[in-house]
C-alpha cells in the first residue's frame, strides 16, 4: 500500500507539472487565446462549487451551516486590526496567484517559470526568519538556495541563448521571469502573515481560505470585464482546448487537490514534498509535446538538472529530519484545496502546532465555533470488597460494610473527560517541507492556553 501511495504521489506531482504547460497553452495568443482573468474566473468558479458542496456536506448537521460560508461570521468579535491584517493577507495571496498565472502566459518555456517557483520554499523560510516567526533557518538552506538559484540562471540563459526573437511570437520571457519572482515574494509574505495572524489573533486558517475564495472570483470577473477580455473565446476552443479546460477544472482544481491532501495524510507531508521537484522535468516534457518548446542549448538541461537535484536533496533532508516527530505537518500548495480530518485527543495532551513552522502553511482548524465542544463523561464506579468481621474497608475508595466475609459496594470516583474535536484543514503545496527544528520547548505557554483536554476528578 505504501508503494501505491508513493506512486500516486509521484503521479500527482507530474499532473501539476503538466498543469503549468496547459496554463501557458490556454492563455497563449498563439493557441487558446483566452484572457488570464477569464481563465481564473471560470476555472475557480467550478472549483468553488466543488469546495462549497463538500463543505455543506460536512457541516450538514450543524447549525448556521450557511452562515459559516461567509467571512463576517468567522471574524465577528475580532478587533479591527485583525480584520485589516486578514484582508491584507488575503489580498497578498490573490496577487500571488495573479502573478504566477500571468507568468505562464508570457513564458516561451514554462519550465523556466516552474523552476523559479520551486525557489518559493527558501523565500518562505527567509521572510519568516526576518519577521521572527521562525527562530532559525533549517539546515543546509543557504547552499541549497544558492545552488538552486544558479541552476535557474542557467535555465534562463539557456532559453535566451537558444531562442530566436521570432521563434515564439507574443512571448516575453523577461516579464514571465519577473512575475515568477513576484509570485515567490507574494507567496512567502502570505505564509508569514498567515502564521502571524494565527499566533496573535488566534484566527483560524479556514477564515483566510473562505475570504480568499470570496475575493478571488469577484475580482477576476471585474478585471476581466475592465480589460475587455473576450469571453466568446470558449466558442473557438476546439476539442483540444476543451480537453485542456477540463484538465484544469476537473483534473487539477478538484481531483488532484483531493488526491494530494489524501497522500499528505497517508505518507506524511515531508515525504510528499520531497519529490515535488519532479514537476520540473514533467513541465519540460509537456513543453516539448504541447508547445513544441524544445531546449536547443545544453545549458538549459544542465540548469534544470541542478535545480532538480538541489531541491530534491534539500526537501528530502527535511523529510529525513522530520521522521522522529509526532506532530502532523502539512504543506501549502499554490493551487489549494481543503480536506477535513477529525481527530480526538484523550488521556494526554497532544499539540498540533499550525503556526510555528515557517516553511509551511499549517491549518489546525475547527469548523465548529469556539464553544461548540462535544463532552463525553466517563463514570467509574468501583466495587469495594470488605473482608472480616464488622466493618470491612473496600479498595478503590469504596467503603464496604459487612459481617464476616461481606461485600461492600463502594462509590468510586467519578471521572469526567471533555473531548474536543479538532478539524484539521489541509492545503497541500508545491512549496516546501517543514523543519522540525522550529519546534521547541518554548511552546508550553501556548499549550496552556489551548485547553484541549480538561479532566475533572470527583470523589
Amino acid at each position: 500500500m505504501f508503494l501505491f501511495h508513493l506512486i500516486l504521489t509521484f503521479f500527482l506531482h507530474v499532473m501539476n507539472g503538466v498543469y503549468a504547460t496547459i496554463l501557458a497553452w490556454v492563455q497563449s495568443p498563439n493557441h487558446g487565446k483566452m484572457g488570464t482573468f477569464t481563465l481564473l474566473a471560470s476555472s475557480n468558479f467550478i472549483g468553488l462549487i466543488f469546495y462549497v458542496s463538500l463543505q455543506l456536506f460536512h457541516v450538514r448537521k450543524e447549525p448556521n451551516k450557511i452562515s459559516k460560508l461567509f467571512i463576517c461570521y468567522h471574524l465577528k468579535g475580532y478587533p479591527r486590526s485583525a480584520w485589516i491584517l486578514t484582508f491584507f493577507t488575503a489580498i497578498v495571496w490573490v496577487l500571488a496567484n495573479f502573478s504566477t498565472v500571468y507568468s505562464f502566459r508570457y513564458a516561451s518555456h514554462p519550465s523556466v517559470v516552474q523552476g523559479l517557483s520551486l525557489l518559493m520554499p527558501f523565500m518562505v523560510f527567509f521572510i519568516s526568519k526576518v519577521f521572527k516567526i521562525s527562530k532559525k533557518l533549517p539546515r543546509f538552506i543557504i547552499p541549497a538556495f544558492f545552488i538552486s538559484v544558479g541552476g535557474c540562471l542557467m535555465m534562463i540563459l539557456g532559453v535566451n541563448k537558444s531562442q530566436d526573437d521570432n521563434e515564439v511570437p507574443n512571448t516575453n520571457n523577461t516579464a514571465a521571469i519577473t512575475l515568477a519572482i513576484l509570485f515567490d515574494i507574494f507567496a512567502a509574505f502570505f505564509f508569514s502573515f498567515q502564521q502571524k495572524i494565527c499566533r496573535i489573533y488566534k484566527i483560524r486558517a479556514e477564515v483566510l481560505l473562505i475570504l480568499i475564495k470570496q475575493m478571488y472570483i469577484p475580482s477576476t470577473l471585474a478585471l476581466s470585464f475592465i480589460l475587455k477580455e473576450d469571453w466568446s473565446v470558449f466558442k473557438n476552443l476546439g476539442v483540444e482546448g476543451w480537453m485542456f479546460m477540463l484538465y484544469i477544472t476537473i483534473g487539477i482544481m478538484c481531483l488532484s487537490r483531493l488526491g494530494q491532501t489524501k497522500m499528505v495524510i497517508e505518507i506524511g507531508a515531508a515525504l510528499y514534498s520531497s519529490v515535488q521537484a519532479v514537476r520540473l522535468p514533467s513541465t519540460m516534457v509537456s513543453d516539448y509535446v504541447v508547445l513544441k518548446a524544445n531546449p536547443h542549448w545544453p545549458l538549459q538541461y544542465i540548469g534544470a538538472i541542478i535545480v532538480f537535484i538541489s531541491i530534491s536533496l534539500f526537501l528530502g533532508y527535511q523529510a529525513y529530519a522530520d521522521r522522529k516527530t509526532k506532530l502532523l505537518r502539512f504543506i501549502f500548495d499554490p493551487y489549494t484545496f481543503i480536506f477535513v480530518e477529525e481527530t480526538e485527543f484523550e488521556d494526554e495532551f497532544t499539540l498540533i502546532n499550525p503556526i510555528k513552522n515557517a516553511g509551511a502553511n499549517f491549518h489546525m482548524e475547527s469548523l465548529m465555533s469556539d464553544h461548540e465542544t462535544e463532552t463525553e463523561t466517563e463514570k467509574e464506579n468501583q466495587n469495594g470488597n470488605g473482608n472480616g468481621n464488622g466493618n470491612g474497608n473496600g479498595n478503590e475508595n469504596g467503603n464496604g460494610n459487612g459481617n464476616g466475609n461481606g461485600n461492600g459496594n463502594g462509590n468510586g470516583r467519578e471521572r469526567e473527560i471533555q473531548k474536543k474535536k479538532i478539524q484539521i484543514i489541509i492545503s497541500t503545496s508545491s512549496s516546501d517541507s517543514p523543519n522540525s527544528d522550529d519546534f521547541d520547548s518554548n511552546e508550553s505557554s501556548e499549550i496552556k492556553n489551548l485547553d484541549e483536554i480538561v479532566e475533572i476528578d470527583r470523589k
